[in-house]
């Protein structure tokens, strides 16, 4: 019998190991935007984890993240958070890659969004993403939150096979826009699941 899947709160000695797992999930869209913001010469990786260690008012801080762990060897993170209504002053234009996930997200206010469930290579198929989707499930009845929702490409086939098997329903779908290195075709599809509470 395995060893239990735990969860412990990140520190800021995890932010580089978590930027790993933000970009993961994203499929190379954070280091792709973290590298927008880089001065010239800078590495989009140090900029990301900058944001993670330093950035407290954004969701993407260490704070908001759980280590899932297997006897003490940490395996992936996950970072979940309440979706509030934003602002409807954006002076900025949103890089292109960006507008479709934005677009999506607006149908998330009140839900209990997670936005990285990222396990690394080495430990998939154990069983480690479906802890992490239960345990979001969990935070969110806790919350009294009625819905949880995420984001999946419909190129990343496992991902998306797995949220199916747990309950999570397609909600909506934009059309994914190519950047440097990223996949090349297909959709963002926003997946939503009731939590029963």
């Amino acid at each position: 019998m395995p060893d239990p899947i735990t969860f412990r709160q990140a520190t800021a000695d995890d932010c580089a190991q978590l930027v790993l797992y933000a970009d993961m999930a994203s499929r190379g869209l954070t280091s792709h935007l973290w590298g927008l913001q880089a001065a010239p010469g800078q590495s989009a990786m140090e900029v990301g984890r900058d944001a993670v260690r330093h950035d407290d008012e954004q969701f993407v801080h260490y704070r908001n993240w759980l280590i899932a762990s297997r006897a003490d060897t940490d395996l992936g993170g996950l970072l979940c958070y309440e979706v509030k209504p934003q602002s409807s002053t954006n002076p900025q234009p949103l890089p292109p890659a960006l507008a479709p996930l934005v677009k999506l997200k607006d149908a998330t206010v009140g839900c209990w969004h997670v936005s990285v469930a990222a396990v690394l290579s080495e430990a998939r198929g154990q069983g480690i993403g479906g802890a992490m989707l239960a345990r979001a499930e969990a935070d969110a009845r806790a919350r009294a939150l009625p819905h949880l929702t995420l984001t999946v490409g419909s190129f990343n086939t496992g991902a998306l096979s797995l949220y199916q098997r747990v309950g999570y329903r397609e909600w909506a779908r934009e059309a994914f826009v190519p950047f440097a290195g990223s996949d090349t075709a297909g959709d963002w599809i926003l997946m939503g699941k009731d939590t029963g509470g």
